[in-house]
């Protein structure tokens, strides 16, 4: 087992530097795009715990120089899971060692997702392919992180309740 350092995980903010108050105005001056080139899917996977079923997609910007990517995490149940699964979504990589960053391989940590009793850090890692990596982390830690200001993943749960 080793220490998680937040400083280890080169924790970046989804943050636009280009969107402050002196920019106002300036929308309506953009060129017109339609909205299938504002975003984009990037990496996008699906996670299965134990009985629980999560789709895991990260949502980019596709507007050049505004740098935007979020990853959300959608509890999903078994049929759709599986519906998802047979239309090609492929299952989410997790490992137990933080990926490395090479040369042509870029690995950003993403946010902590706690899942019951266990936790990840999730990294998105791009290289030829873009793909999301969950890193099993102890859950102490995970909980110690979220409280020094470490970012949780955005869970929806998008089960129907019938």
């Amino acid at each position: 087992m080793f220490e998680y350092q937040i400083s280890d995980m080169n924790v970046m903010s989804n943050t636009c530097n280009s969107c402050n108050s002196d920019n106002t105005g300036t929308m309506g001056t953009m060129g017109t795009m339609t909205n299938e080139e504002i975003f984009e899917i990037g990496a996008n996977c699906l996670l299965v715990l134990k009985n629980r079923f999560f789709a895991v997609v990260e949502i980019e910007s596709a507007v050049p120089n505004v740098e935007l990517s979020v990853y959300v995490i959608i509890r999903i149940d078994q049929q759709t899971a599986m519906q998802l699964h047979d239309a090609g979504l492929e299952f989410c990589q997790i490992q137990n060692s933080i990926p490395v960053a090479t040369e042509g391989v870029n690995v950003e940590f993403q946010c902590i997702f706690i899942n019951k009793n266990q936790a990840f850090a999730l990294f998105d890692v791009e290289d030829d392919f873009d793909r999301a990596v969950f890193v099993r982390i102890p859950l102490d830690e995970a909980k110690k992180m979220i409280r020094r200001g470490v970012p949780q993943c955005t869970v929806v749960d998008a089960r129907s309740h019938h």
